[in-house]
């Protein structure tokens, strides 16, 4: 039901949103909202679920929401899912050994253990959830802080009301430390 729906307002999809769904239902091409920024691909179900549950496609101003709504969510920068290794994160990657059930010469089983649970790290795992956080930290600063600065032109009476407060000048920086 939910790709006839997406098969009837296919065209209205594509001309105010670039969202392209072909005549088989297939969802072919969505917009690109943020260069150098792919969303992530996992999401893409959600999405589809979302066009197909959550708008209300007899309402104009509503339909228009939801889907902005949609798009919106869909594009978020979500943390990765795998938990963070920095830190206490770095325990989701331990590998659960049985305690020992004797003692070696005078030594307790948990110190037995700690050792065996440090030498014990999924690495594979590990490696792939370091990967993970350090693009999504990547694309923080590289893609969405600067596309922030070239394109977030918040009203003026945001500077005003205490919305946003300037912490420093890189202007007034260099002067600084120019005398220095």
């Amino acid at each position: 039901m939910n790709t006839e729906l997406l098969k009837q307002k296919a065209e209205m999809l594509e001309e105010y949103f670039c969202i392209h769904v072909d005549a088989h239902g297939n969802l072919c091409r969505l917009p690109v909202i943020l260069d150098q920024y792919t969303p992530d691909m996992d999401r893409v179900p959600e999405f589809v679920l979302c066009l197909g549950n959550d708008v209300d496609w007899d309402d104009e101003k509503n339909c228009f929401q939801a889907i902005a709504a949609a798009l919106g969510n869909f594009y978020a920068m979500h943390p990765p899912l795998l938990p963070n290794p920095s830190g206490d994160g770095l325990q989701f990657y331990k590998r659960r050994t049985p305690p020992s059930s004797h003692d070696h010469e005078g030594n307790s089983s948990k110190t037995i253990e700690d050792g065996l649970m440090e030498d014990n790290i999924d690495h594979e795992l590990l490696l792939e959830a370091e990967n993970a956080w350090a693009q999504h930290e990547w694309s923080i600063q590289h893609v969405l802080f600067s596309a922030m600065r070239l394109f977030f032109k918040p009203p003026t009476s945001m500077a005003t009301n205490g919305t946003f407060v300037q912490v420093a000048s890189l202007e007034k920086l260099y002067k600084i430390f120019e005398r220095c």
